[in-house]
């Protein structure tokens, strides 16, 4: 994780792929919902689950293989929004508790084409139904000028960013649980992405 003013060099190359900020709707709710529930199954979180210090009552799912079909179809759905085609890099979900939070930052080069999806949420007095968690990003208006961003995802809703060049965050989750995931691609380029397909370098170091 790059921490926001630390944007990695392949930033540099927005000008030539750029990647809106926008809010998106790439899964039905019952598909949402039956990745919330592959999340919260006791059997994936001992398989495949792993613990982040940064985020002390998350579980976390590094290229599960029960969302890879999935990052097809959220490929698919933001291909119409950008004026490239896209190779995916990896995907990352997140199962959120109470007092979680996302620090502001940009990502690293795998990370060029972002996309935050909600699974669902456990609500409580303090999240009641039909509460969501904000996402935020800092982006830019027509002028240039620095414009904050931020959607209110629903289960199935998310939010397409460049996450290499727009610092995001998220505020403290007051519910019981969150369940979402990323999904990274780059542009099918591979003389200047070709070293982030398949999240290569960082797949082998672990």
């Amino acid at each position: 994780m790059h921490f926001y003013g630390q944007k990695p060099p392949i930033a540099d190359h927005y000008r030539r792929f750029p990647v809106p900020i926008s809010r998106i709707r790439p899964l039905g709710p019952e598909q949402a919902a039956g990745a919330y529930t592959t999340l919260k199954d006791p059997a994936n979180i001992e398989a495949f689950g792993e613990r982040d210090k940064a985020y002390p009552s998350a579980v976390c799912y590094y290229r599960a293989p029960f969302l890879k079909e999935m990052a097809g179809t959220v490929a698919d759905h933001i291909r119409p929004l950008l004026s490239f085609d896209i190779i995916e890099t990896y995907w990352y979900a997140r199962l959120y508790g109470t007092g979680d939070k996302l620090d502001i930052h940009v990502d690293r080069g795998a990370c060029f084409v972002s996309v935050s999806v909600c699974f669902g949420y456990d609500f409580n007095e303090l999240f009641p139904p039909g509460s969501a968690w904000a996402l935020a990003a800092l982006g830019e208006d027509e002028a240039g000028n620095a414009r904050e961003m931020a959607f209110a995802p629903q289960p199935g809703e998310g939010m397409l960013y460049p996450g290499c060049a727009a610092p995001h965050w998220r505020e403290v989750f007051l519910g019981d649980l969150c369940g979402q995931a990323f999904f990274h691609y780059v542009p099918a380029d591979a003389a200047v992405f070709g070293e982030f397909y398949g999240d290569q370098g960082i797949r082998a170091a672990r």
